[in-house]
């Protein structure tokens, strides 16, 4: 017989346990990340599935003290209908959470329980009664509140209703936080203005839905990279459906080759994030413009918009399962001017991301470097490009914004301006010599109105060589 839910409960809690012996830290961490709650065995698996949308439950890793990541981590509330396999753990079965304290969306450490042994307690493990997972009578609420809400949490019953009041929840677990940014952003300009750099700081500030900070925080990048709410690619030539979507890819068992359908990563990405509705997640392109955006996007290129997210879906070629792109997906692309004009670029593209120029700002620049004035610099460098090419093949700032020595200017200068002006000018040395004029480069006179190029290497270890 199928597990009856108590009656008469007007808000449901569940205890559910992780135990120690039968998860790893590892494991421990991942589905704590991933805001699942998972078991097996048949009479579990009735419990789990008889959970409700809504419904509230407080997660142990087990009481053994031994066991670092081990003791009382968090109380939860359940945002899906009903039980899907789990894709870690063979014939077990999850749910779906939210985060309901603590209010920091950072689980508890250390908190263990040493009073009265209960069937709903932390330190019950089946005893005449199978606890894993358990639900709180009405006539046991009272008792529940006092020696579990309150000595672990310091709550009342109550209190979880103040958490989580009827219209937080319509909006914390249907709906994305207040959009302060675009949903869809393109970062374009010439090399060294500092695209990438920027993506990392518009991330973070998305992700914590707050204004953009100047510098971002390394760390809470690569803690929300780490978190799966961050995903970094890079576009190129053989980017494809198959890599960003999904397609069908081989699989060796037991010396047999299988083809199996296999998601990319953007349809990953989106699938994680659907299971969050209530935070934001951003998906960054580097180099967008050197993949084929048709090829790679497919029917994806109407999901994107922000008037079709969650509102239309597709039946993806490969699996045939419907697929939408979440409201709380933000992606953020970054493109070279240099390499590709945006009028190049695909129509369908431009007309659903919101391109914004990164210019060079020499006014980041140091005045004074050994005797080298750098805005002065780069602003002479750009002024000579744009009068003999155009301003899409200028020189960005960040090039010279690490730079302390005059050695480090002339690193900067041999190492990257000089092969830049190269590609932009393809070899082009009079060109180049009009431009930087006739320090850097030697210009000895041939036969016939032709020149040999030189570079002086020496030219780089004098200041005065750059005032243009």
């Amino acid at each position: 017989m199928a597990y009856q839910r108590k009656a008469g409960s007007k808000r449901t809690i569940w205890k559910i346990n992780h135990p120690s012996n039968l998860f790893s830290d590892v494991e421990w961490e991942f589905f704590l990340k991933q805001r699942i709650i998972a078991v097996n065995g048949k009479k579990e698996l009735e419990r789990l599935s008889a959970m409700r949308n809504g419904d509230y439950f407080y997660l142990c890793h087990g009481n053994n003290k031994s066991r670092v990541n081990g003791g009382v981590k968090l109380i939860g509330r359940i945002i899906d209908d009903e039980l899907e396999p789990c894709k870690s753990r063979n014939s077990w079965f999850q749910r779906h959470y939210e985060m309901v304290y603590p209010i920091d969306g950072v689980p508890l450490s250390g908190i263990f329980y040493d009073e009265e042994m209960k069937i709903y307690a932390p330190n019950h493990f089946g005893i005449v009664v199978d606890s894993t997972i358990y639900e709180i009578s009405n006539d046991q609420s009272a008792e529940f509140e006092e020696y579990i809400l309150e000595y672990l949490f310091g709550l009342e019953i109550t209190d979880l209703k103040g958490l989580w009041t009827a219209n937080t929840v319509s909006q914390s677990l249907t709906q994305p936080p207040p959009r302060i940014f675009p949903l869809n952003m393109i970062f374009h300009g010439v090399p060294g203005t500092g695209k990438t750099f920027l993506t990392a700081a518009y991330a973070v500030a998305i992700c914590k839905n707050q204004k953009l900070a100047e510098t971002p925080d390394k760390n809470e990048y690569n803690q929300l990279r780490a978190d799966g709410r961050i995903n970094f690619v890079t576009f190129h030539q053989n980017y494809g459906y198959e890599d960003f979507i999904e397609g069908i890819k081989p699989k060796i068992v037991n010396g047999n080759i299988f083809y199996e359908v296999a998601s990319g990563v953007f349809k990953k990405f989106c699938e994680n994030a659907a299971k969050n509705p209530s935070e934001n997640f951003v998906f960054i392109i580097d180099e967008i413009n050197r993949g084929n955006i048709s090829k790679i996007f497919g029917e994806l290129i109407t999901l994107i918009e922000e008037d079709k997210r969650e509102e239309i879906s597709v039946t993806l070629p490969y699996s045939q399962k419907e697929f939408t792109v979440p409201k709380n997906v933000y992606i953020i692309g970054t493109m070279n001017t240099a390499d590709r004009s945006i009028a190049l670029i695909d129509t369908a593209l431009r007309r659903r991301f919101d391109f914004i120029e990164m210019l060079p700002r020499p006014e980041l620049l140091r005045e004074n470097v050994d005797g080298v004035n750098l805005q002065r610099l780069l602003e002479t460098l750009n002024t000579r490009i744009e009068t003999f090419l155009d301003r899409e093949h200028t020189i960005g700032h960040a090039y010279f914004m690490k730079c302390e020595s005059l050695s480090d200017v002339a690193k900067v200068f041999i190492n990257k301006i000089i092969p830049l002006l190269q590609e932009y000018f393809f070899e082009d040395y009079e060109t180049i010599y009009k431009i930087l004029g006739g320090k850097f480069i030697n210009r000895e006179p041939l036969d016939d109105e032709k020149y040999r190029y030189t570079i002086n290497k020496d030219a780089f270890k004098d200041a005065e060589s750059y005032k243009l």
